[in-house]
């Protein structure tokens, strides 16, 4: 009997591999799945690095959620707010009318609290719509939102800014070579954001002087060779020191005038 060859041994190598941890956005949420939870389900199936899926978890989803609520407290404050104020204005005139009505003589005293409680909510709530901005807020939050949306599914389906326009067409997009374009233009919006509601409101509370343009430079520093807007002296200066000059017989042409301040010296 032949003896049957007996099985080579394979030897076994193992290849070290490295791993990233894979950190999912968690949603406050737990009874509904939301848009967050659908772009996380996609997002964990591009090929792309581990590391850059993580940052996007935890900058661009918590940015969309908090974007997302604020939105949601605002649009609680202006439909109520104006819907108080639209069926206030409308009451309030209606009972004063029918208040020292005859036949309502024993309701007087009620209808009179009642048109004192509703003209003071008019009031308040068109002050506090007023005062903190809401209906502006409202319309650019949820606007804001839907485009930071949209940014993320045209990365995903590297559709729009993201199919090779940026990089002129000189290679195929993929997620990868696209990934910093779409981070810059998350923070961009979310620098938009925070430049609409508190820079812009400092430079309406602290407007320039009359002659002084507002600097179009945003919150971003000027650049070491750009000149530095606002240091020309107001037209309101320019006239009081030409009355001087006039006064004290040492006006010049207006040529010379137009960008230089002369301040005489008494004798």
């Amino acid at each position: 009997m032949s003896s049957r060859p007996k099985p080579k041994k394979v030897e076994e190598t193992t290849v070290a591999t490295t791993t990233t941890t894979i950190v999912p956005y968690r949603s406050r949420r737990c009874c509904k799945e939301t848009s967050e939870e659908r772009y996380e389900s996609v997002l964990a199936t591009i090929p792309l690095q581990e590391e850059r899926k993580n940052a996007i978890r935890q900058r661009y989803l918590p940015l969309i959620q908090d974007f997302k609520q604020r939105a949601h407290y605002y649009t609680i404050l202006f439909h109520i707010g104006h819907l108080i104020i639209t069926v206030g204005s409308l009451i309030v005139p209606a009972l004063l009318s029918v208040q020292y009505t005859s036949s309502l003589a024993d309701y007087q005293n009620n209808i009179y609290w009642l048109t004192w409680t509703l003209s003071l909510l008019v009031t308040t709530f068109n002050g506090i719509l007023v005062l903190f901005k809401v209906d502006k807020k409202y319309y650019y939050l949820h606007t804001a939102t839907e485009r930071l949306r949209s940014e993320g599914w045209q990365y995903l389906a590297l559709t729009g800014r993201y199919s090779g326009i940026l990089t002129h067409h000189t290679e195929e997009p993929t997620h990868e070579n696209q990934f910093r374009f779409f981070c810059h233009y998350v923070e961009k919006l979310k620098m938009k954001q925070v430049e609409e509601e508190y820079y812009k409101y400092e430079e309406a509370t602290n407007p320039a002087a009359p002659g002084q343009k507002q600097q179009a430079d945003g919150i971003l520093p000027p650049s070491l060779n750009k000149e530095i807007a606002g240091m020309a002296p107001p037209d309101s200066v320019k006239e009081v020191m030409r009355g001087l000059l006039t006064r004290d017989g040492l006006e010049t042409p207006k040529e010379e005038v137009k960008n230089t301040i002369i301040i005489p010296i008494p004798k």
